[in-house]
C-alpha cells in the first residue's frame, strides 16, 4: 500500500533539527543491502528506509511514520535477482519491500491497529519459510502472517516478582537454528505503594509512607534481570546455559546480542560484558571470552576470514579467540562524528563493511579501507521525491 504522508515543511519548527542516524543494516549480499534512519525523538516516530543497488549505484527511498524496530532479508527461492526486505514497527506494522514496492499490514490485536490495543513493543522479525516469526514485549512470541498467527514462545516461567518475558530474536545460524532471549523484569507495580497493596493504610503519617517506599524500591533493586538463550524452530526450542554475569545481571543491565557462524560446527553469541561463547545448539556453549574484556559491550560480530571482528558502539575488534583487540579503520573520517561508531558488521565475499550511526559505511578489501557517505538529499526531511508509504 502506498499513500501521501503529511507534509513535513515546518517540521524544525515543532521539533528542532532533524538529526538522523543509521542505525540498522542489513545485506543480501555484497551488491544489495537495505538500511533504517532515524531520529532520536520517541514523540516523532518517523523511519527513512534506503535500498541499495551497488551495481547499479542507486540508493531507492521509503518513508514511514513509525519507529522501525528490525529489518531482514526476506529469502528467495532461486537466491538470485534484487531481494526483498522485511521491517517491523514498535507498534506491530509489517512492511514487506521488495522490486515491486511496498507492501503492509498489520499484527492483529496490537496498537497498530488500534489504540486500545494493549501496549505491546515489539522488537524483532525474522522470515521462517513464508511465515514472520516476531518478537516483542510481554511474552509475545508468535509466527503468522496476515490475520493468522500462533503462540511460540518456550515454556519458560514467570515467577514472583517477575513480570511475563520480552522475547528478542538474535537471528540464526547456517544450519538454521534460530537463536531468541527472554528477559524477565521486575513487575514494579508489587513495589508501589498504592491503594489496594498489602503495606498500603489510608491513615499512614507522611514520614512511615515515604520511608515504606525507600524500603520497597530497595527490594526492588535487589532482584536481578533475568535472561534466557533458547535455541532451535518454533514450537521446538532448546535453552542453552548463559554465564551467570549476563542470565542474572545485577545492577540490572545486560544482553545478548548477536550469533555469527563459523562454518557449520561452530557458532558464537555475542553480548554485554565482553560476552564471546563458541559452541553449536546440539553440544552447547562455552564463555570463551576474556576478564579484561567485561568493560567491552559488544553489539554485532563478523567472520572475515580466520578473523572473528567485534563492533561497539565506539569500536572494532579483532578477537584472537580469547582476547579483543583494537582494530581501526584506516581511513580519515571527513564529515562530524570524527570517531568510528559502529551500527552493524558484516562480511561478504571476503570484504568487511562497517556501517556508521554517522550516515556513512566503511568497506575493507584486500586494497585497504574505502569510506561512503550516505547523499544528504537521502537523509533529509521533508523528502521531495520517490514513493512515500504511510501506515
Amino acid at each position: 500500500m502506498t499513500d501521501a504522508i503529511d507534509d513535513d515543511e515546518d517540521f524544525e519548527e515543532l521539533y528542532g533539527a532533524w538529526e538522523p542516524t543509521l542505525y540498522a543494516a542489513v545485506m543480501a549480499d555484497d551488491r544489495y543491502f537495505a538500511l533504517l534512519l532515524g531520529g532520536p525523538r520517541w514523540d516523532d516516530p518517523y523511519t527513512i528506509i534506503l535500498t541499495r543497488d551497488v551495481k547499479a549505484q542507486t540508493f531507492s527511498r521509503l518513508d514511514v511514520r513509525r519507529e522501525l524496530r528490525d529489518i531482514r532479508v526476506v529469502p528467495q527461492p532461486d537466491g538470485a535477482g534484487e531481494p526483498s526486505y522485511v521491517t517491523l514497527s514498535l507498534n506491530g506494522d509489517i512492511y514487506v519491500i521488495s522490486p515491486n514496492g511496498a507492501e503492509h499490514s498489520i499484527i492483529p490485536g496490537t496498537q497498530a491497529e488500534s489504540d486500545d490495543a494493549p501496549e505491546i513493543l515489539f522488537s524483532s522479525i525474522l522470515p521462517v519459510e513464508d511465515q514472520w516469526l516476531v518478537a516483542g514485549g510481554d511474552g509475545f512470541l508468535k509466527l503468522g502472517k496476515e490475520k493468522s498467527w500462533q503462540d511460540v514462545s518456550p515454556p519458560l516461567q514467570t515467577e514472583y516478582p517477575y513480570k511475563a518475558p520480552d522475547w528478542t530474536i538474535i537471528g540464526a545460524n547456517r544450519a538454521g537454528d534460530i537463536f531468541i532471549v527472554g528477559t524477565q523484569t521486575v513487575n514494579t507495580r508489587h513495589f508501589n505503594l498504592y491503594p489496594g497493596h498489602p503495606l498500603y493504610r489510608k491513615d499512614m503519617p507522611d514520614e512511615e509512607r515515604f520511608e515504606l517506599k525507600k524500603k520497597l524500591y530497595a527490594e526492588m533493586d535487589s532482584y536481578p534481570r533475568l535472561k534466557t538463550l533458547f535455541t532451535g524452530q518454533p514450537e521446538s526450542w532448546t535453552q542453552q546455559k548463559l554465564p551467570d554475569r549476563i542470565a542474572r545481571s545485577l545492577p540490572a543491565y545486560s544482553y545478548v546480542a548477536d550469533v555469527e557462524s563459523d562454518g557449520s560446527d561452530a557458532d558464537y553469541v555475542i553480548g554485554s560484558d565482553g560476552l564471546v561463547m563458541k559452541g553449536n545448539p546440539q553440544a552447547g556453549f562455552s564463555d570463551i571470552s576474556s576478564i579484561a574484556d567485561r568493560e567491552k559491550n559488544f553489539k554485532d560480530g563478523a567472520r572475515l576470514r580466520n578473523d572473528l571482528i567485534l563492533a561497539t558502539g565506539t569500536e572494532l575488534f579483532r578477537f584472537d579467540g580469547h582476547v579483543a583487540k583494537p582494530f581501526a579503520p584506516k581511513v580519515k573520517m571527513r564529515s562530524a562524528p570524527f570517531v568510528l561508531q559502529p551500527s552493524a558488521i558484516f562480511v561478504h565475499n571476503e570484504k568487511l563493511y562497517v556501517f556508521d550511526y554517522g550516515l556513512r559505511y566503511y568497506i575493507l578489501d584486500d586494497e585497504g579501507w574505502h569510506q561512503y557517505d550516505i547523499p544528504k538529499e537521502l537523509s533529509a526531511r521533508p523528502f521531495k521525491g520517490g514513493v512515500k508509504v504511510a501506515p
